[in-house]
């Protein structure tokens, strides 16, 4: 505490960036089919006097809508001073700098954290992460040179 009473804040700050991940347009599409889907099952229901399925319909689609983002909102990659952090929706994992063992450009179609194909490759020595940061070359730049600095 300084002399006024304050709480003073410390000299250290830990370093983060954040990345938000790149989204492909189609990949959107493919998410929202479902739920569209069912409103427009559901429009039609509703014109042939089927009130009940219609409801149902939508139920359908606003729980697929809620399951969705539950999986894919926030989609977003923190590099710490010491560990890659990642998160889209409820999934999240750290990755320690010292167990990284290769960073490479990926265009994979294997599932992932990520909701684009420009993907990067992060490897440990037991398992590899796909992912997609909108700026995925000064990504790679600054995870590359956080790694070097933690070995």
């Amino acid at each position: 505490m300084s002399e006024g009473g304050a709480l003073e804040t410390p000299a250290f700050s830990p370093r983060q960036s954040v990345y938000s991940s790149k989204v492909d347009w189609w990949i959107v599409v493919l998410l929202l089919a479902g739920p569209l889907a069912c409103v427009v099952l559901a429009a039609m229901l509703m014109t042939q006097g089927k009130l009940q399925d219609a409801l149902t319909m939508l139920v359908i689609g606003a729980a697929t809508l809620m399951l969705t983002g539950l999986v894919t909102v926030p989609c977003r990659y923190t590099l710490l001073d010491d560990s890659l952090s990642i998160r889209c929706g409820v999934y999240f994992t750290r990755i320690p700098l010292d167990r990284i063992r290769a960073i490479e450009p990926s265009r994979s179609w294997l599932s992932g954290p990520a909701l684009s194909l420009q993907r990067i490759k992060v490897s440990t020595a037991s398992r590899y992460y796909l992912i997609s940061p909108a700026d995925r070359d000064r990504f790679i730049e600054e995870l590359t040179a956080a790694v070097k600095r933690n070995r």
